[in-house]
């Protein structure tokens, strides 16, 4: 240890306890031997102390008193208490005086070494030791050929990236912070490659080979109709913009009440909500929709109702698989008065057979954060924003409704999303005229000019699905970080964009979401 850390230990028999002081002043600590509780609360009082020893029974003032004034007047020194006496109500009352550890007398100095270190070296020991297996992984996947490997193999790494991402958030060292960002931006650029050479052969592959993942069109076939099936009920539960290292993040809180199977399915492109989520209520590709429904598209992309028919394609597709006779409730939360309201009628929706819930306060965070300075102070980068959702959450109607439902008979749980995003910060140029649509990270339109090596351009978009809004009519879509950036007030543009949340484009952060099956412990 570079600083040696003040150690109190206050017991009327200390001299008896001085092989045990030796040992611990032999692994670093500094160790201050009194007689009594009096003697330890002026030892707090003089010095900055790190950690407090105290037996419970002493002649004078005895530890609990001890421990009471110690906590009121110096609340974050951390006290172990070590008792010969092991009845019940003393343990709850030491706890209940919020001591760190409890000891049973005889103690061995192994004993009190290791509880001295679980409060005073764990944050340390455990950085440590994050720090050297990120490292092993780091040099293992560095010898990785990411060459040829199917998209199962890319979920495993994506999966280890992102608990790699959560498990790193305490670390200090900045530089194993920029190791891991530096690591996945080059996976990023061979996920660009592996999506461009793979995408076209997935949405013409109907029936779905093992090499093909679950594309959003394909989530209602593969992971709720076996559930209808098997005559359950389901709560399918789309939280628009939710990346798996968000998702793993707060499924922490939902270990405890339910059994959690994690799977993924890829977002179509563009991962765009008018396209991906669409896609998923609908069971169908972007163009599809289109065709099977020229009224409803219509509706969606000329009157600006974009995912106003998510009810009307739902009823459509159970109708197609033949459960038009299933009840079937759709919803849309946007914010905290409409969640309270379902929480106020959750149970009126208790027999439904499939309760469509789709959540948007994922999505508005990420777009609030790009038009407030206050909230890009609040959530800098993707530790944050994590972070903000996982206090969201934890406090929210969605975790009261989820604790709710795991009560209901039959009934399990469906949660993904549309699409993730990613942090942008490439700006590429791109030139289209009054026609050419709105999207940072994609756009559509006609005669569009983008550097083909930062953007994946379609000029043919029924051969991706895509529908087409004239006969000149081609997409972009941005690959890795990048956004697009009109010419014309270029840097005004630029410095709106750079290092904001935006989706749309082919990334693993937004491609690559999470598909979780729940049922009730």
């Amino acid at each position: 240890m570079v600083n040696k850390k003040n150690i109190v230990w206050a017991d009327d028999e200390i001299d008896l306890l001085e092989p045990h002081i030796l040992f611990l002043e032999k692994k670093g600590y500094n160790m201050i031997p009194v007689n009594s509780g009096e003697d330890a609360i002026d030892e707090c009082s003089k010095n900055s102390i790190d950690l407090v020893l105290i037996d419970e029974m002493m002649n004078g003032l005895d530890g609990l008193s001890t421990v009471t004034i110690i906590k009121k007047k110096w609340p974050d020194i951390p006290i172990v208490m070590i008792t010969k006496n092991e009845e019940e109500w003393l343990m709850e009352e030491a706890i209940g005086s919020q001591i760190s550890n409890y000891l049973t007398k005889p103690v061995n100095p192994s004993q009190v070494l290791i509880a001295c270190k679980k409060i005073l070296e764990v944050e340390h020991i455990k950085d440590n030791k994050i720090t050297k297996d990120f490292i092993d992984y780091f040099n293992t996947l560095s010898e990785y050929s990411f060459d040829n490997i199917a998209i199962n193999q890319w979920y495993e790494r994506y999966n280890d990236l992102c608990n790699w991402s959560i498990d790193l958030d305490s670390i200090k060292d900045k530089n194993i912070i920029k190791i891991l960002y530096d690591q996945k931006k080059t996976i990023s650029l061979k996920f660009n490659d592996f999506i461009i050479k793979n995408y076209k052969k997935w949405i013409d592959n109907h029936d779905r080979d093992k090499a093909s993942p679950i594309l959003s069109h394909k989530v209602f076939d593969y992971s709720l109709k076996p559930i209808i099936d098997d005559k359950k009920n389901i709560v399918f539960i789309v939280v628009d913009c939710l990346r798996l290292d968000q998702w793993k993040a707060i499924s922490k809180l939902l270990y405890p009440h339910y059994n959690i199977k994690e799977d993924f399915h890829v977002s179509i492109i563009p991962t765009a909500t008018p396209f991906a989520r669409n896609s998923i209520f609908s069971g169908l590709l972007p163009n599809d929709l289109k065709n099977e429904y020229p009224d409803l598209w219509k509706k969606m992309f000329y009157n600006n109702k974009l995912n106003g028919f998510e009810d009307i394609l739902f009823k459509n597709l159970l109708e197609k698989n033949n459960f038009g006779t299933l009840s079937n409730k759709y919803l849309k939360i946007s914010n905290l008065n409409a969640g309270n309201k379902f929480i106020n009628k959750i149970n009126d929706y208790k027999n439904i057979n499939i309760l469509n819930i789709v959540v948007n306060f994922v999505d508005m965070l990420g777009h609030s954060r790009s038009e407030s300075e206050v909230l890009s102070e609040l959530i800098p980068n993707e530790a944050a924003y994590r972070k903000a959702i996982l206090n969201w959450f934890s406090n929210s109607w969605l975790l009261e409704a989820l604790l709710i439902i795991k009560e209901w008979d039959n009934t399990d749980i469906i949660i993904t999303s549309d699409h993730g995003n990613v942090n942008v910060n490439r700006s590429i140029a791109v030139r289209g005229d009054q026609f050419t649509s709105m999207g940072v990270r994609y756009k559509y339109g006609r005669n569009l000019g983008v550097n083909t090596k930062y953007a994946f351009k379609i000029t043919n978009p029924e051969d991706y699905n895509l529908p087409m809004f004239d006969v000149n009519t081609e997409y972009i879509v941005a690959k890795d970080h990048g956004y697009f950036v009109y010419r014309n007030d270029y840097h005004k543009y630029v410095n709106m964009y750079k290092n904001t949340f935006q989706h749309g484009g082919i990334s693993m952060d937004e491609m690559i979401v999470p598909l979780v099956h729940l049922e009730s412990k």
